[in-house]
């Protein structure tokens, strides 16, 4: 979600395995959403989309295209009414599908074949330039978050890998990225990073979450409400996974400090903005959960949880299942998109206690 350079809001969602196609919606009226154009692609899936904080530009990612040459496609966003194609990113360091992407107001992170992260100066959408690109040695990466300065990669196994690309506290520019350090994940799966710094507890915190298919061992409760969507007779499937809490206040000494976890279901995205953590959960919906003051423990025994929702619908693509794949909070409301029944607006509504 985000506010277009006319002051209308506006929301951008891709496609998994839908021929290529990202569609533009205006979400001004949140009562009554409305999509106002569609960009197809050369692509199988348009996995990620990103809008660029000042929303002078957007980027599609691209997966499966037919030629293999793979780089982001800039959308110029100037008038967010009249989405038009600015560029094709076809550059020799882009080698593979493109799964997910950061934009800067002028620069633009792209993975690459899930080794690296490429990094384009998009200041002239017409012209993207190749600025510089980091590949952690012996590592996949699935995504990447840059704050303030800093990339946080998430690459699975090796954990978040995190690195000064313009800070320069460490040595880095954007020109010249610098290596700070590496958090280990305890169960090698490491499929989204969210950096957070708490007033409350005054502490700086990475929001690391799983991406797990299937649930091992583990009974598969809950599956009956989850199946592939692949239409109305689709097979179940279960996910696992939680988020672990790190305290990165000393970039030096990062703490494993607590987690967020509901056993019976997995996580995907994460969201986090005044001390309220936005999950997608897949299966178990998207949830809020109250991440105010110093962190420790499982959040989820705590009373932490402030309200769940699933979307249910008889008219997903596959029924009334809940396929949560990430959420933001914007101008009030939360806004999130699920698997099989496309883009979500909900309120979040203080409790009503009766008064006695």
């Amino acid at each position: 979600m985000f506010e277009g350079m006319n002051g209308r809001d506006y929301g951008l969602t891709g496609t998994w395995g839908a021929d290529g196609w990202a569609f533009f919606w205006d979400v001004t009226d949140v009562g009554n959403i409305m999509k106002i154009d569609s960009i197809q692609v050369d692509a199988r899936t348009v996995n990620d989309v990103k809008v660029a904080p000042n929303g002078r530009y957007a980027a599609l990612s691209r997966e499966g295209t037919s030629t293999r040459k793979d780089g982001p496609v800039l959308i110029d966003m100037s008038d967010p009414d009249n989405p038009v194609i600015a560029s094709y990113i076809d550059d020799e360091h882009i080698t593979g599908g493109v799964h997910n992407m950061f934009a800067l107001d002028n620069y633009l992170f792209a993975l690459s074949n899930g080794d690296k992260y490429v990094i384009f100066d998009v200041t002239d959408l017409a012209n993207p330039k190749f600025v510089s690109e980091y590949n952690h040695p012996d590592s996949r990466v699935h995504d990447v978050w840059v704050h303030n300065g800093f990339a946080y990669s998430s690459e699975w196994g090796t954990g978040v890998v995190v690195v000064d690309v313009g800070n320069g506290q460490y040595g880095g520019s954007i020109e010249n990225p610098v290596f700070v350090n590496a958090v280990p994940y305890p169960v090698g799966r490491t499929h989204a990073a969210f950096p957070y710094y708490s007033e409350t507890a005054d502490k700086f915190y990475l929001f690391l979450g799983d991406e797990i298919m299937g649930r091992g061992d583990q009974a598969w409760r809950g599956t009956g409400l989850n199946r592939v969507p692949t239409g109305p007779t689709g097979s179940p499937v279960a996910f696992s996974g939680y988020i672990h809490i790190i305290d990165f206040t000393d970039p030096m000494d990062p703490k494993d400090v607590a987690r967020y976890e509901v056993s019976e279901f997995g996580t995907h995205n994460s969201w986090v903005e005044d001390d309220v953590l936005y999950q997608a959960y897949y299966d178990g919906g998207v949830r809020m959960v109250d991440v105010s003051g110093e962190l420790m423990g499982n959040l989820y025994n705590q009373g932490r949880e402030i309200a769940v929702f699933k979307p249910f619908t008889v008219e997903g693509f596959t029924p009334n299942t809940s396929v949560v794949w990430g959420a933001q909070p914007f101008k009030g409301n939360v806004f999130f998109t699920d698997l099989t029944s496309g883009l979500w607006s909900v309120k979040l509504k203080p409790t009503q206690r009766p008064i006695s």
